[in-house]
C-alpha cells in the first residue's frame, strides 16, 4: 500500500469555494481508478503552528505504486493538476508531495469487548 501525500500552500486570493471544487474533483478523479483504497482531503485545522504556509492538503491510499502513477496520468486529462499550480504560491513550489509505503501500518490493540460479569447477591 502507498499513501500519496499533498500538502498545498493556497495563495490568499483563492475563493474557498474555488479550493474545495479542485478537492472534490481530485477526490472524483482518484475514487474512479481501480487501485484507489481511500482518499481525504481539505483545509487545514489550527493546532501546532507548524504548518509552514501549507493551508490544505490530501491524502490518498493506493494498492501500489502503479495505481498511483494511473491516478497521476488521469490528472493531466482533466486539467486538474495543472489548476492546482494555479491557486498555489509560487506554482509547483507551493505544493509539497510525498508518498510513502503503508504495508506496515500500525494500529492499537483493541482489547475485545466483554461482557460485565454481573452476579444476583
Amino acid at each position: 500500500m502507498l499513501r500519496h501525500i499533498v500538502l498545498l500552500q493556497v495563495a490568499d486570493h483563492i475563493p474557498a469555494d474555488h479550493i474545495d471544487a479542485i478537492i472534490d474533483q481530485l477526490a472524483k478523479t482518484a475514487l474512479s481508478l481501480p487501485g484507489t483504497k481511500a482518499f481525504c482531503g481539505g483545509k487545514k485545522k489550527i493546532g501546532s503552528g507548524l504548518s509552514q504556509g501549507f493551508t490544505h492538503g490530501y491524502n490518498i491510499d493506493f494498492v501500489d505504486e502503479a495505481a498511483r502513477d494511473a491516478y497521476l496520468a488521469e490528472l493531466d486529462g482533466d486539467r486538474v493538476g495543472s489548476r492546482l499550480s494555479e491557486i498555489t504560491v509560487g506554482g509547483l513550489g507551493g505544493i509539497l508531495v510525498m508518498n510513502i509505503d503503508i504495508s506496515n501500518i500500525q494500529t492499537p490493540d483493541k482489547t475485545p469487548d466483554q461482557k460485565p460479569q454481573l452476579r444476583w447477591v
